[in-house]
């Protein structure tokens, strides 16, 4: 199906009189012709528009919820350009993907909402119309695919409790993901955090797909957040370098700071698991740079009042051995000693480990969560609560943190 404009009527004049006209208006015409705007006769009508609907290929994901945002990413079988509308009472807002100045028109679809009000709670639906041709005037399109109507609720630093469940290590294995997530979703949770290592190496935008997003967003429901945290094996493979396109935070960064009632939250990107130089690596890989740089927002977010006001602060990172010992690693540790960090939760070594303070030179205990398991995290303005369990449900540990003096 398509529009197109009505034909003008066409009138024929005598030939006398054309020519007559003619020779009189070529003078006005020679003397304007540069300052004669241009005019396109079809510029009004309206473009082509086809019978072609997208499908809705992975539905939708909430990624990086803070007290006032949210990243909502979906995908779609065929090119489309992305719109969230959303609302507290109705669908009475809108947001779109878009960069400078023009819609993203694509397959994967990533809407920054802002604009919210802590604490509050949203419903949202997703919509992507399909482009069939991007031209430079009257692109052609399609009809326009609606996903389901699910709710979120944004982090509100003034709530008086929190609670969060963790998972890491999933490396591809989709039935991990959906038993993971599966439990945790007998429970109501402000977000979930994944702590890296999604993939075993980043092959593709469908590989990461397949393994990762579209089972993530399945099991969330696209009512319950992620947090993601960058773990080593993101770093390696031919699509590595384009993971930021799916998994930064609003800033365009791994690393960041969200705070959720009593807990003031610190993301780390602790990188690959081996020096710079280490031959597999081929030179390829810069993180002395690019370590001392989070090293910096690591102590500025540290430095930052929430760090003294909030009852409990919480790093989250992949590597639960990095950053402790020699030169510039070891001062990683002494920020964190200096600001009385209460816990640190991590992943990597694929089975569960509680290393108490003192052990490797910290001050607070470094929970190590293993491949199939969940950390469950519940806080309030007193105490910190924190289980483990396997993938069933089993107790593995428990323990519970007072409030510091800091």
């Amino acid at each position: 199906m398509s529009r197109a404009c009505s034909p003008r009527p066409s009138r024929r004049p005598r030939f006398g009189q054309a020519l007559a006209g003619l020779l009189l208006a070529l003078p006005a015409l020679a003397a304007t012709k540069q300052a004669q705007p241009f005019h396109d006769d079809d510029a009004d009508a309206p473009c082509k528009v086809w019978n072609s609907t997208p499908a809705i290929t992975m539905p939708p994901l909430l990624l990086d919820v803070s007290g006032t945002s949210v990243v909502v990413e979906w995908m779609t079988d065929s090119d489309s350009d992305g719109t969230v509308r959303y609302g507290e009472h109705g669908l009475d807002h809108a947001a779109v993907a878009g960069h400078d100045g023009l819609l993203d028109v694509g397959t994967f679809h990533r809407v920054v909402i802002g604009g919210l009000e802590p604490g509050h709670t949203y419903r949202y639906q997703v919509a992507a119309r399909r482009v069939v041709a991007v031209k430079p005037y009257r692109p052609e399109r399609g009809n326009t695919v609606q996903g389901a109507t699910p709710r979120f609720t944004t982090l509100d630093p003034a709530h008086t409790s929190a609670r969060f469940a963790v998972i890491t290590d999933t490396h591809e294995k989709v039935p991990r993901i959906h038993t993971l997530l599966g439990e945790i979703g007998k429970t109501p949770e402000d977000f979930v955090a994944h702590l890296g290592d999604t993939v075993n190496w980043a092959a593709s935008e469908q590989q990461f797909k397949d393994v990762f997003l579209s089972p993530a967003a399945e099991g969330l429901g696209g009512s319950t957040p992620l947090l993601y945290v960058r773990g080593n094996h993101e770093y390696r493979g031919p699509f590595a370098r384009q993971l930021g396109l799916y998994l930064h935070e609003q800033g365009g960064r791994y690393d960041y700071v969200r705070d959720d009632g009593p807990l003031h939250l610190i993301v780390v990107d602790t990188g690959e698991d081996k020096p710079d130089d280490t031959n597999v690596y081929a030179g390829l890989n810069d993180l002395r740079d690019y370590r001392r740089e989070g090293l910096v927002r690591f102590g500025a977010a540290l430095s930052d009042a929430r760090t003294c006001s909030a009852p409990f602060t919480v790093v989250f990172r992949h590597q639960p051995d990095w950053g402790w010992t020699g030169g510039d690693n070891a001062k990683w540790a002494r920020l964190a000693n200096q600001a009385h960090v209460d816990l640190f939760i991590a992943g990597h070594l694929h089975y569960f480990k509680h290393i108490k303070p003192g052990e490797q030179g910290n001050d607070f205990p470094i929970l190590v969560v293993g491949q199939d398991q969940v950390a469950w995290v519940e806080a309030t303005g007193t105490e910190l609560k924190v289980r483990v369990t396997d993938s069933q449900g089993k107790l593995i540990d428990a323990f519970t943190l007072a409030r510091k003096t800091k």
